[in-house]
């Protein structure tokens, strides 16, 4: 708990400090997390605070800015809009209980994930894991089989990309909400499974629609605003499958006007290899809640229009993805649907290669 001391203390400070039931009920379950984790009960946690002896610390740099009058001045301003804003949200919850208890989808993925939950030693005490994954700390990337199972099971999957936009920005305002009372609040590690589930769904479900287009540049924009620099490979997963997108659009676009051909496509790279990858899959018809890409035109079946070349050059992108990113690797079946050919196609390619 040593390690923990401080920030058990802090927490502590704040459930004292608290002036309503449910900001002490958030802090109570904080401190019952902390004192779990060291393998202690929260009296037993107390009792070794009370009891310690922290040697003072010297001064230094950063505890003289933080208590500089210029950033109590900013904390203060800030303290005064998340009192503000928790007013605005009790106007719409009704309640701080309400803010944090589970909506229909988290009850839903909680209850598959609970035979999952097992307890995984750390430095000091245990946490708990959904099958020896501890969310946000092993990411995307150790998800289990059975944790991505469990909650894509749990709830309908979304359909298209406007579907999953939608799920994925209300699990985000929801997160947001809830930290407005509880500032070191982390979703549950099913809620974060989800996440990466529906972000996989936004990097490669192909467009069926302008909403659907709207949402995939919502979804950009999102990355944007986050001023975090993107991965690679994740990158050129989202840009391969925008192409993919205008490809495709462009080819109902010229089939409407009775124009067949297809533009010049100007390579920027010498190794056609390395070209943007225009995958894609074929889809099925979209929702009728869903509008055309040509508003007011009737929904053609997407024709395909590449050349044998170009869905080679598709291949080879995803195959070098897989390459750079074995964390993140998909079967040739996947990369078969992605690019939009057979996976004896991708199978036949990946033996030529040298």
């Amino acid at each position: 708990m040593t390690a923990g001391l401080e920030t058990f203390a802090k927490v502590r400070a704040l459930h004292d400090r608290a002036s309503t039931p449910g900001e002490k009920a958030a802090a109570a379950g904080r401190m019952e997390a902390l004192a779990r984790s060291a393998g202690m009960t929260v009296a037993e946690a107390v009792s070794k605070l009370d009891g310690a002896t922290v040697p003072p610390q010297p001064r230094s740099f950063f505890e003289d800015l933080f208590n500089s009058p210029e950033q109590k001045a900013w904390q203060a301003e800030r303290d005064r809009e998340r009192a503000s804003r928790r007013a605005e949200l009790l106007d719409v919850y009704g309640s701080q209980e309400a803010v944090f208890a589970d909506t229909p989808r988290e009850a839903a993925m909680r209850a598959a994930c609970e035979p999952l939950i097992t307890r995984r030693p750390i430095t000091g005490g245990e946490i708990d894991t959904l099958d020896g994954w501890s969310g946000v700390f092993d990411g995307r990337s150790k998800l289990p089989d059975s944790v991505r199972d469990a909650v894509s099971g749990a709830w309908p999957l979304p359909r298209t990309v406007a579907e999953a936009w939608a799920e994925f920005d209300e699990a985000e305002a929801l997160d947001t909400d809830r930290a407005v009372f509880f500032y070191e609040y982390s979703p549950e590690h099913w809620v974060e499974a989800r996440r990466y589930v529906l972000e996989e769904l936004l990097n490669t479900l192909p467009a069926r629609s302008l909403n659907d287009l709207r949402a995939r540049l919502s979804w950009f924009d999102y990355h944007n605003a986050r001023e975090i620099h993107p991965d690679p490979a994740e990158e050129r997963v989202r840009l391969a499958t925008l192409r993919a997108d205008i490809e495709r659009m462009g080819a109902r676009i010229r089939e409407r006007d009775g124009n067949p051909t297809p533009p010049v496509e100007v390579s920027r790279s010498p190794d056609p290899a390395s070209s943007p990858v225009q995958s894609g899959r074929p889809v099925d018809p979209p929702d009728a809640g869903n509008q055309p890409c040509e508003e007011g035109a009737s929904r053609p079946a997407y024709p395909s229009r590449r050349t044998n070349a170009e869905k080679r050059r598709a291949v080879l992108d995803l195959l070098r993805s897989n390459a750079d990113d074995p964390g993140n690797a998909v079967s040739d079946r996947e990369i078969a649907r992605r690019a939009g050919v057979s996976p004896q196609t991708v199978g036949n390619i990946r033996r030529a290669l040298p």
